[in-house]
């Protein structure tokens, strides 16, 4: 039976949950990057606490358990640092402090991009259709390095052709310049998609599979894409797309990003 002292211990072990997730490396970012105005103000780890748990177990943000902010407080300090584009700037420096620590240089030389469609909830917002994974929901567009360090990202409708996904990505492509070579899988096969390569000074590898490939076959450089959407799929809160707005929802994936980065270097394997 489901009674307080249940409802108690299953709260602190969330809290515990989060609470390792590179918070403290978060925090100090956003702390710096957008400093409270007024005396009262709410601390960053306790916002960042709150946001955790909403991702980390898809709870609604209304939902936050007793001990935790007031769901408005959170949520506005969230939009608030989604509109200031914080999230995506902490994902990038992050980034380079995770190559530096692989012994790699700050910045690649090696892109691979990769798009993944998952279900939207009832929410208000864009959304489509994916005939090819029969999906009704969004597609989440993801560029990383040959580590899996997510360089930029972008969430658009799910009818959305592959293809034309690579635009979104205009805006974080810049800011890495040195990127030389793009590993695409073989849906980017258009001609506008090497043109889109070539404007940004990188070179297209296509990687397809075999013709005669039975089963699930482990592709040339293309599983490391994969696998940062598998650590993804870890935060409960990305298993269906639950925001109303493509930059809240871009903003959601990047503060995973984050939080995901930052955990794993304040707790190197």
């Amino acid at each position: 039976m489901w009674t307080d002292r249940h409802r108690t211990r299953h709260e602190t072990r969330l809290k515990d949950v989060v609470m390792q997730a590179g918070l403290d490396e978060v925090a100090r970012f956003l702390e710096r990057a957008d400093p409270a105005t007024r005396p009262n103000a709410k601390s960053a780890r306790a916002v960042m606490a709150a946001i955790a748990w909403h991702l980390r177990t898809g709870g609604g943000w209304r939902a936050l358990p007793e001990g935790f902010l007031p769901w408005r407080t959170v949520y506005g300090w969230f939009r608030r640092w989604v509109d200031k584009g914080l999230f995506e700037t902490l994902m990038r420096a992050l980034a380079r402090r995770q190559r530096r620590r692989c012994g790699r240089r700050a910045t690649p030389t090696l892109a691979i991009i990769d798009t993944q469609s998952v279900k939207c909830l009832s929410v208000r917002g864009p959304r489509g259709y994916d005939g090819a994974k029969k999906v009704v929901g969004r597609k989440r567009v993801l560029m990383v390095d040959a580590e899996g360090h997510i360089l930029a990202l972008a969430v658009v409708p799910a009818d959305v052709q592959d293809c034309d996904t690579l635009p979104t990505l205009d805006e974080g492509k810049p800011l890495w310049p040195s990127l030389r070579l793009a590993v695409l899988d073989g849906v980017f096969r258009a001609k506008r998609c090497e043109e889109w390569c070539n404007v940004h000074g990188m070179r297209c590898e296509i990687v397809k599979k075999d013709p005669d490939q039975k089963g699930f076959v482990v592709l040339k450089r293309r599983w490391v894409v994969e696998r940062t959407f598998g650590w993804l799929g870890h935060w409960g809160g990305l298993l269906r797309e639950r925001a109303g707005r493509l930059d809240v929802a871009t903003g959601r994936l990047a503060c995973v990003a984050c939080l995901m980065a930052a955990n794993a270097l304040n707790n190197p394997a």
